[in-house]
């Protein structure tokens, strides 16, 4: 700026375009210690159950923050809310895959009210509470959907091997529906985790939290599992034809890639989301929706509004609940999985009595026919 530029602006002008250049004078403030402030501030407001409740609420993100290194609030800006509202939703609790939408609502709720509090005090950078958008509720996303019915899924994976061959989301849809495991694991994964020469062929799944790819419970997911051959053929065919030559911002080439390299969790989540909606494999629309007009049909950032669209918890679930019903023992689910039998039982098997009586008799006759009688 020159200076007689400088000498047309009045002092208020002045004043206004130094603070812009210089940034807010933010002052230091932990997460915990925010968290607090916060809390007292409130308290002549709220009843101690709803206190109660915020704090613990706050309390996750507060230990979010801190197992991520946060340990003062200026550090934290958008990219950093938006990876710990992702945690929050799918990663933060072995009891279910991802928070119902009026459970992660009320969570946001409370987090951008605590944002507003920090810009107020100073504590973080102004207008960030902006960056927490609250979804919007449908009707039934009070109960939670963890339900894709096996044909869908097959017909789904039809589709893609017929017209997507492997290509990225026909491997993310071959891997989510065919393994079981966790969003997050998948996409650690690198292009030397995979094992497809072998004649039982398999995945290696490796915790490296040193190079940005956890496991969701550390040491304890790491583990190899199996894939049929149809599967290690999409995977082996996308890795000579399709996948692009990157490595991520630690050298190393994921399995899951775009030309940018690793690819998200949300790029993972559209992917599942795309494909689920009845329209976009040739289905006609079970709700009676003009495709074109259709408000998840505007981008891929807007499928997760069809009714019939399903995230990757779904698929997860799905593989748990039907081979529980196919017989398939909990103790091998539960390390294939990476689940816990207790949470199998308690969350995701869904069998009847009758059922497990019917697979129980299977079994033993099986067993008894092999054996030619005796004990079995």
């Amino acid at each position: 700026m020159s200076e007689s530029s400088i000498d047309q602006l009045s002092q208020e002008d002045l004043l206004e375009r130094l603070a812009n250049e210089l940034g807010p004078d933010l002052k230091p403030c932990t997460p915990e210690h925010g968290i607090q402030r916060y809390l007292k501030k409130r308290r002549s407001e709220l009843t101690e159950n709803t206190l109660t409740e915020y704090e613990r609420k706050l309390s996750r993100y507060g230990q979010y923050l801190d197992r991520n290194g946060i340990e003062d609030l200026r550090e934290l800006d958008g990219r950093t809310l938006d990876d710990m509202i992702a945690w929050r939703r799918y990663d933060s609790t072995d009891e279910v895959e991802e928070l119902a939408t009026k459970t992660i609502r009320d969570d946001l709720f409370v987090l951008r009210n605590w944002v507003q509090y920090l810009e107020d005090i100073d504590a973080v950078t102004p207008d960030l509470s902006n960056s927490i958008s609250i979804p919007d509720l449908r009707d039934g996303d009070g109960v939670r959907d963890v339900d894709m019915d096996p044909e869908r899924v097959e017909r789904v994976l039809d589709y893609l091997a017929t017209f997507e061959y492997a290509s990225l989301d026909h491997v993310i849809w071959a891997l989510t529906a065919g393994t079981g495991r966790r969003t997050g694991c998948l996409i650690a994964l690198d292009c030397d985790d995979t094992h497809l020469a072998d004649e039982a062929p398999f995945l290696e799944f490796s915790h490296r939290p040193e190079t940005e790819t956890r496991l969701k419970n550390c040491e304890q997911s790491e583990g190899h599992v199996a894939l049929t051959p149809a599967q290690a053929d999409v995977i082996r065919d996308y890795l000579t034809n399709t996948r692009p030559d990157v490595e991520d911002d630690h050298g190393r080439e994921p399995l899951l890639a775009t030309s940018h390299g690793r690819i998200s969790n949300s790029t993972f989540r559209r992917c599942i989301y795309r494909w689920s909606r009845p329209c976009s494999i040739g289905t006609d629309c079970p709700h009676d929706r003009d495709p074109e007009a259709c408000e998840a049909n505007r981008s891929s950032d807007d499928a997760s509004k069809c009714p019939s669209s399903r995230s990757p918890h779904t698929l997860r679930h799905g593989f748990i609940t039907d081979a529980r019903r196919n017989g398939v023992p909990i103790d091998l689910l539960s390390d294939r999985c990476d689940v816990t039998e207790e949470v199998i039982r308690k969350y995701y098997d869904e069998t009847t009595e009758e059922e497990r009586r019917e697979v129980r008799r299977q079994i033993l006759d099986k067993h008894a026919n092999e054996n030619g009688g005796g004990y079995l």
